[in-house]
């Protein structure tokens, strides 16, 4: 899980570096390429993110089932 995490940051900086160039250069100068790479970044991002999500979902019903959560009496 720690390791997700160190993904979904380094894709998030990946992709707002690669953002960056491309709004710096305009869209005369762009690539295609850049943009197809560009599309496949955000795709990798977004299955990260509902792959954490997923294992948080999952780790929170694990604890909730196995009476590890902590609960909160008035």
């Amino acid at each position: 899980m720690k390791t997700l995490k160190w993904l979904w940051l380094a894709a998030l900086l990946t992709i707002g570096f690669k953002m960056y160039n491309i709004l710096s250069t305009g869209p005369n100068a762009s690539n295609p390429s850049d943009m197809e790479s560009f599309v496949g970044m955000i795709f990798a991002f977004a299955l990260i993110s509902v792959a954490l999500i997923f294992l948080w979902i999952v780790g929170r019903a694990k604890d909730k089932f196995s009476g590890k959560a902590t609960s909160k009496n008035p």
